[in-house]
């Protein structure tokens, strides 16, 4: 069990097609995660990496190469189709009903698994589009934590609860436990509070900034016992410059800044700057398996 006055950050990486799979391509897992993997190397980081089931069955080198570092398998579903509840708006989603949530999280496992060769027990959901539905099922599957909870939209505090079994978003008796992703409770207040979210901020205002945004909040937001923890989770694309327009035969989608700037090497100096600063100041980073074992 951690021990009171510590403070450990979780980091991840959602491991999906670029621009949030807004493309059908993997630059970002084939040329981002070596990146990632010699920054998180020379740092002495441990992280999770959430896999779609198909970039895992599409890249069994990158799984093979994450967990030769050491590092955890997660699921972040099979093709980032959306198994919950939108926060924002979005289009050329895939939903996907209730009653099929448990059937699809079960084969994403099983993918996962084959080619990994461990069973993922961590998950979360793309978009941050969590439900009910998906923690039961998750619960059934036998994971043991899950980090979808959108604490930005809520406006609650980000620590560490095992769910209800009636409303995910509340705590309650469910054995899985959920990681809140944090979020900059002082930030703007646009786009259904999303600009409050902490991703993708290291991305856009820098190391130092984010550095002292972790700090503070690792300060002010302590459990009971006096733990504290925040929850981070980045892509590989970002660490490879993505385009700002992409044409297909029957559409042209031109993305938003927050999405394409500074993504590629300004990417990883950030990363770099940041766990450097994070580990200077006596934080301590753990993988979501590690932290649900400990909390």
């Amino acid at each position: 069990m951690l021990a009171a006055g510590e403070r450990k950050i979780v980091i991840g990486f959602d491991m999906e097609t670029d621009i949030g799979s807004w493309t059908a391509g993997d630059r970002g897992v084939k040329e981002g995660t070596p990146q990632i993997l010699r920054v998180l190397r020379n740092h002495r980081v441990p992280a999770t990496f959430l896999f779609t089931g198909h970039v895992c069955r599409s890249n069994p080198a990158v799984v093979e190469a994450v967990l030769t570092q050491g590092h955890e398998i997660g699921n972040h579903t099979m093709y980032h189709e959306t198994v919950g509840t939108p926060v924002y708006d979005t289009i050329g989603t895939n939903f996907v009903l209730d009653t099929e949530v448990k059937g699809r999280l079960e084969l994403a496992t099983e993918v996962i698994e084959n080619v990994a060769g461990v069973r993922p027990v961590s998950f979360r959901a793309p978009r941050l589009f969590g439900s009910t539905a998906m923690i039961l099922a998750l619960e059934k599957l036998g994971y043991a934590v899950d980090s979808s909870f959108p604490a930005y939209f809520y406006g609650r505090d980000f620590l560490p609860y095992h769910p209800s079994r009636e409303d995910w978003s509340k705590p309650g008796d469910l054995r899985i436990l959920e990681l809140p992703v944090f979020y900059d409770p002082e930030g703007p207040t646009q786009e259904k509070n999303r600009s409050r979210d902490q991703w993708p901020m290291l991305r856009l205002k820098g190391a130092a900034w984010f550095s002292e945004l972790c700090l503070k909040l690792l300060r002010q937001v302590r459990d009971a016992a006096g733990r504290s923890m925040l929850c981070v989770y980045l892509h590989p694309w970002e660490f490879v410059e993505m385009p700002a327009t992409i044409r297909a035969d029957e559409a042209t989608i031109s993305f938003k800044a927050f999405l394409h700037r500074n993504t590629g090497a300004a990417a990883v100096r950030a990363l770099d700057e940041f766990l450097g600063r994070m580990k200077a100041d006596g934080v301590a980073f753990m993988t979501m398996k590690g932290f649900a074992a400990q909390w």
